[in-house]
C-alpha cells in the first residue's frame, strides 16, 4: 500500500467548487477505536455545502477532509477493535464531528459509526442509505410513530431526505403531501410514494389545497427543510396535536412563529437534527434495525447521478444546480 492516497480537502471556507480538490494526502496511525475504509462509494450532501462554508453544526478545522456517507470494506482496525472486522463490507454512519471525511480512496471512522452494507445493494446505493433514512427515521418514526392515519407533509421533497420521508411514512401507511416550488420535479416525487405533488407556483394559498385534500382534518407531521416564513404558509393546515420537524434553514429568512395559530392546533415545533440522536447507541441500535428490515422488502435510495472520483467537482457543481432529485454519489469502483 503507497503511503499517500487521494482524497477530497479544502484548505479555505467558501462554496464547493471554489474551494474543493482531490489531493494526494497520507495515511495517519488508527486510533484505538477507529477503523480504517477502503471506499467504494460516497455520497453528496447539503450539509457538505454547509461545512465547506462554516455554515454547518460541524466547524472544520482547516485544512479539512469532507464528507460522512460512504459504503466500503475494512483494511485495517485500532487496537481495541475486534480484527474481525478486516475485510467486512460495511457503511458509515454520519454523525456531528470535525474530525473525520470519507470522500476519497480510504477514510478513518470511529467503530461506533459503521452500519451494515446490505446484501444485494450496490456500492451506489450502500453509500446513499443511511444519512438519508436515519434522518427521516427520528421524526417519523421514532418521535411521531407514523401511521395509517395520518396525513404527512414534505416540502422541498425531491431532496434525498424528502424522498426517504415519503418512503417510510407510505412504508407506515400513511398519506404524504409534498410541496415542490415547480411541477418540472413533481413526476420524480411522486413515483417515490407521494400521493399528492403541490406546487409553490399556484395561486390557490397551499394550506387551502392541503385542507381540501384531507377533507379538513389536516397534517399531523410535517418534515420541513424550509422553514421560515413558508412555516405560516401552512400553520392553518394542521391537525390536533401537530408536529412540524424543522431540519432545515432553505428560505434563507428568519422563521418567526405565529404563536395564536399554533396554539390553536396544540401544535409542537421541533428543531431537528440526526446527529442528535445518532450519537446515542441505544437510539441509533434500533433505527440501523428497522431500515436494515426496510431494505430486505425491497426499499432503495434515489440516486440522482454517479460521478467517478476523477470528476467529484463535476458532482459538486451538480449539488450547487439544485437540480438534482435524490443522491449525487461519488463511485470508485471501475
Amino acid at each position: 500500500m503507497s503511503a499517500h492516497f487521494r482524497a477530497v480537502m479544502f484548505h479555505r471556507l467558501g462554496n464547493p467548487p471554489e474551494v474543493l480538490a482531490l489531493e494526494d494526502v497520507p495515511f495517519r496511525p488508527l486510533g484505538h477505536d477507529e477503523v480504517r475504509i477502503k471506499v467504494s462509494a460516497f455520497a453528496l450532501n447539503r450539509a457538505d455545502w454547509l461545512f465547506c462554508r462554516g455554515e454547518h453544526y460541524s466547524l472544520p478545522r482547516l485544512p479539512s477532509r469532507i464528507g460522512s456517507e460512504c459504503a466500503g470494506t475494512v483494511v485495517d482496525v485500532g487496537q481495541r477493535v475486534n480484527r474481525s472486522l478486516v475485510g467486512r463490507r460495511i457503511c458509515t454512519v454520519p454523525f456531528h464531528n470535525a474530525d473525520y471525511g470519507v470522500q476519497g480512496e480510504y477514510a478513518t471512522v470511529p467503530q461506533a459509526y459503521l452500519a451494515p452494507w446490505p446484501d444485494g445493494v450496490p456500492a451506489t446505493q450502500a453509500a446513499a442509505l443511511w444519512m438519508q433514512y436515519l434522518t427521516a427515521y427520528f421524526p417519523l418514526i421514532a418521535i411521531a410513530d407514523v401511521g395509517p392515519s395520518d396525513f404527512v407533509l414534505v416540502p422541498a421533497a425531491s431532496s434525498s431526505a424528502g424522498l426517504a420521508a415519503i418512503q417510510l411514512a407510505r412504508l407506515r401507511g400513511a398519506r404524504v403531501i409534498v410541496t415542490s416550488r415547480t411541477s418540472c420535479k413533481a413526476r420524480e416525487v411522486e413515483a417515490a410514494g407521494a400521493d399528492i405533488v403541490m406546487t409553490l407556483d399556484d395561486e390557490e394559498p397551499i394550506a387551502t389545497r392541503i385542507n381540501r385534500f384531507t377533507d379538513e382534518r389536516g397534517v399531523r407531521i410535517v418534515f420541513d427543510p424550509v422553514a421560515g416564513p413558508f412555516l405560516n404558509d401552512y400553520v392553518n393546515a394542521l391537525a390536533d396535536n401537530a408536529v412540524i420537524f424543522i431540519y432545515g434553514l432553505l428560505s434563507g429568512d428568519r422563521t418567526e412563529l405565529d404563536i395564536v395559530r399554533l396554539v390553536r392546533r396544540a401544535a409542537t415545533i421541533h428543531p431537528y437534527s440526526m446527529f442528535n440522536h445518532v450519537r446515542h447507541p441505544e437510539q441509533l441500535e434500533p433505527a440501523i434495525a428497522f431500515v436494515e428490515r426496510a431494505v430486505r422488502q425491497g426499499l432503495r435510495p434515489v440516486i440522482d447521478s454517479v460521478f467517478a472520483l476523477d470528476d467529484v467537482m463535476s458532482a459538486y457543481a451538480r449539488l450547487d444546480e439544485h437540480l438534482q432529485v435524490g443522491k449525487i454519489v461519488v463511485s470508485n469502483e471501475r
